[in-house]
């Protein structure tokens, strides 16, 4: 079981409270849970079976959308498949290769 904890602050009151609310989210391949904390920019994954419990550093095994641009500008035609990166929306494909090619992502 791969559990993503994600801690969000929520505001009441016309902004004048603030509570940080920690939610919980379960996923039972390390596949999901790592697509997941990619799209939300969660840095850690937890697995616990048994006793055993494991806490993995997502951005040690694949880049944030900051490196992803950076590495895109220097080298489209790895990441992108064109010759420049002018005209396309990097943020957005980040995401895009979170569905679809997650092995682009890989830090090498």
């Amino acid at each position: 079981m791969y559990k993503v904890k994600q801690t969000v602050k929520e505001r009441y009151f016309l902004n004048l409270l603030e509570k940080e609310v920690i939610k919980e989210y379960k996923f039972s391949t390390f596949l999901d849970a790592i697509k997941f904390a990619l799209a939300e920019q969660i840095k850690f994954i937890y697995f616990e079976k048994g006793s055993a419990k494991t806490r993995t550093n997502v951005f040690k095994l694949f880049y944030t959308v900051k490196e992803f641009v950076k590495y895109a500008k220097k080298n489209p035609r790895h990441y992108i498949g064109t010759h420049t990166a002018k005209g396309v929306n990097l943020d957005l494909y980040y995401f895009t290769l979170i569905n679809r090619n997650l092995n682009k992502l890989k830090k090498h």
